[in-house]
C-alpha cells in the first residue's frame, strides 16, 4: 500500500462513503457521554483522506456565519485510526478553509473521546466553553454524573 497520504475535496463518487462515515460516527457516538449538539452549515465542504486510491477518512465543515467555520465531523475508519489520516484532514481544511477567508473555526468533542479532543488540540483548536446540562425527565443520567 503506498504510505503517502492524499487528501481531496469529496466529489459525488465519494456520496456513499460520506454517508457510511456519517452513519459509523453516530454509532461510535454512543459509545460516549454526552451529545454533539447540530450545528447548522452553510455550503458544506467536504474532504476525504486515505492512501493509493482507497478513501479511509473524512471531514465535513461549513461557514456558520461569515468567516467563522464549524468543523461538524470528522471520522477515520479503525482500521486506518493512528496513521496520520485524521491529521492529514484537519491540516488541509484548515488550509483550505483560510484561503476561503475563514477568520475562525470551531468543532466539537463528546466528553471522553479523547482521541478526537487531541486531533483537534494537535491543530491549534482548544476548548473554549465546556457546555454541561442534565435530562429532567430521564432518570438514567443520575448513574453517569459523575463520570
Amino acid at each position: 500500500m503506498d504510505s503517502t497520504v492524499f487528501v481531496r475535496e469529496a466529489t459525488p463518487v465519494d456520496a456513499d462513503v460520506l454517508v457510511r462515515h456519517a452513519r459509523l460516527s453516530a454509532q461510535e457516538s454512543d459509545l460516549y457521554r454526552g451529545s454533539i449538539q447540530p450545528v447548522s452549515l452553510d455550503a458544506p465542504r467536504a474532504w476525504v483522506a486515505g492512501w493509493g486510491s482507497t478513501v479511509f477518512g473524512s471531514l465535513t465543515a461549513g461557514e456558520i456565519t461569515p468567516g467563522s467555520w464549524h468543523i461538524s465531523l470528522v471520522f477515520v475508519e479503525q482500521e486506518a485510526r493512528e496513521m496520520g489520516i485524521g491529521d492529514a484532514l484537519v491540516q488541509h481544511a484548515l488550509a483550505q478553509i483560510s484561503q476561503l477567508k475563514g477568520i475562525w473555526i470551531g468543532a466539537q468533542a463528546q466528553p471522553g473521546d479523547r482521541s478526537l479532543k487531541n486531533l483537534f488540540e494537535r491543530h491549534g483548536l482548544v476548548a473554549q466553553t465546556i457546555t454541561v446540562g442534565k435530562s429532567l425527565i430521564d432518570p438514567s443520567t443520575e448513574e453517569h454524573a459523575s463520570q
